[in-house]
């Protein structure tokens, strides 16, 4: 049995449910240390027994100082080393860990949470890391228990949660447009009114790690969906087509960049070789079928904010129109408008501007934006939606 396909199948037994800036409860670290530890020694044990855990290998040393070896799902790959472990001590002592990346360099810094405590960012004084940044050395405070992750933890189950429950308000209605390598469902959510002018898919977490263009994501569709007069009247002549977990396998599995075929499908839109990309593309077509395609929204993160976009349209676009709102609220502060089409490319912004012709843009939010930046700018970019829409 492969090392993907075993460790799918210790993630199959669910976990305590994350919710949003809840603390993470005792139940969730007992069930993410059950099984045999990574490695152990020192009075110090290292599991990756949750989903988005992540360490290829480890060490520890006679005096309970740990060593992760933190490596990709395979190569070539874009580097986004990702990390997740729970670390166990019987020491009343805190506990070094020191990440060792290979010839990738380290980016996430890192979070951490004890049982019945909020994940926190880890002080950067407790952080050391290499010159050449191939390695990161970190002092975890005493503790029974503690998580080490890259990012704040999540489930793929709260990810979804937020549009569970419109499905269950009634709100919107969940279609899956197919399976993952792994045969996870591939979640998409669809608003409908009675006669749509047209559709705007919006999609997310094609890659793993990403956490920041998904909070982006999330208000975003948080106020299209709201309870405004603008909202109500958008949805009452356009669709909505909301895809929020892409890559489901490689968000589980704590991939840096790929799904579990290996493959990076942002890159695939076209080729079509792997499932995902294959199910939401037949998906997408099949809403185009149904009524026009008006916008294709793709959100990302990366290590500084940026927009890619198509070149400027002649005539009326809502992504554009979106565009021009972010760039104006900004007022000159540090965001990039890459103007570009490359076709052929495997990105689905290139793909859907060939298939659909529409301003298909690939929103990359900074891995460290202030959370509050990234929320006026979705409000204002899905206000400015809503408004170019009601005057076309």
């Amino acid at each position: 049995m492969s090392v993907g396909v075993s460790l799918v199948l210790a993630l199959a037994a669910p976990l305590p449910a994350l919710a949003a800036d809840a603390a993470l409860s005792p139940a969730w670290f007992t069930a993410a240390t059950a099984s045999a530890p990574l490695c152990a020694g020192g009075g110090r044990r290292v599991h990756v027994g949750f989903e988005r855990a992540a360490a290829a290998a480890c060490s520890i040393d006679a005096d309970g100082q740990v060593h992760v070896t933190i490596a990709p799902e395979n190569k070539p790959i874009n580097p986004s080393p990702w990390y997740g472990l729970v670390v166990s001590s019987d020491a009343p002592a805190s506990t070094i860990v020191t990440l060792h990346y290979g010839d990738s360099r380290h980016r996430y810094a890192p979070w951490t949470a004890e049982p019945g405590a909020l994940a926190v960012r880890l002080d950067p004084q407790a952080i050391t890391v290499a010159a050449d940044q191939h390695a990161a050395t970190i002092r975890l405070p005493p503790a029974r228990t503690r998580l080490l992750i890259a990012q704040p933890p999540e489930r793929s189950d709260d990810v979804l949660a937020p549009f569970e429950a419109r499905v269950r308000a009634g709100q919107l209605i969940r279609a899956d447009a197919g399976h993952s390598v792994a045969r996870r469902p591939l979640a998409v959510y669809h608003h409908r009114p009675a006669k749509p002018r047209g559709t705007i898919v919006i999609i997310t977490r094609q890659h793993p790690p990403e956490t920041s263009g998904p909070q982006a994501f999330a208000r975003f569709t948080d106020v299209l969906l709201g309870t405004s007069r603008a909202a109500r009247a958008f949805r009452r002549r356009h669709a909505l087509m909301i895809v929020p977990l892409a890559n489901p396998d490689g968000f589980v599995m704590g991939h840096w960049r790929h799904n579990l075929g290996g493959v990076d499908v942002n890159r695939d839109w076209g080729p079509f070789t792997q499932p995902e990309t294959r199910a939401l593309g037949a998906a997408i077509t099949a809403e185009a079928a149904r009524d026009p395609i008006l916008a294709v929204i793709d959100f990302h993160s990366t290590f500084h904010d940026v927009v890619y976009a198509p070149p400027q349209p002649n005539g009326p676009d809502l992504g554009e129109a979106m565009l021009q709102a972010i760039t104006r609220d900004l007022a000159g502060a540090d965001i990039r408008i890459d103007r570009a089409h490359n076709p052929g490319n495997g990105v689905l912004k290139s793909w859907a501007r060939d298939q659909f012709g529409v301003g298909a843009l690939t929103w990359e939010v900074g891995d460290d934006s202030p959370p509050a930046r990234t929320n006026r700018l979705a409000t204002a970019a899905a206000t400015a939606l809503m408004a170019a829409a009601a005057r076309q």
